[in-house]
């Protein structure tokens, strides 16, 4: 259960940094201006993606940093793939997949620094809380 609260968590926040992004690069020009159903064809791809996330952390790989590689190549694929196939939303210029690929950067950089500081203070709380019990 404590998985599925996570990965709801990563879910809201990656949507919230798409959202945001989204209007500025709109403002600028680059992409369309958000619709509502822009708003939930990305909730739909941000879902997706939290999904395959949740998938993946069951998975025996012990190195931290091949699993942050690994999402973010589902993160990557999963946009890709939404993008083209089944929303269409994508457009064929250069400025344009710039402007997304620093947008996926963004959003996953963004997410994955508000998880480990939220990861960082639990697991603060839990070591107060055993040097607590052992005095």
């Amino acid at each position: 259960m404590d998985r599925m609260i996570k990965a709801f968590e990563r879910f809201a926040i990656s949507y919230a940094f798409v959202i945001i992004i989204y209007v500025l690069i709109s403002i600028a020009g680059i992409f369309d201006p958000l619709g509502n159903e822009m708003a939930l064809q990305l909730m739909c791809v941000c879902l997706v993606i939290a999904v395959l996330h949740l998938g993946l952390g069951f998975l025996p790989i012990k190195s931290e940093r091949a699993l942050c590689f690994l999402y973010f190549v589902v993160e990557a694929m999963v946009v890709m793939f939404m993008g083209f196939v089944v929303f269409d939303f994508f457009v064929m210029s250069i400025t344009f997949f710039l402007y997304l690929g620093g947008m996926l950067v963004a959003v996953f950089v963004g997410t994955y620094l508000i998880s480990y500081h939220d990861d960082w203070k639990k697991a603060e709380e839990i070591n107060e809380i055993i040097r607590r019990n052992q005095k």
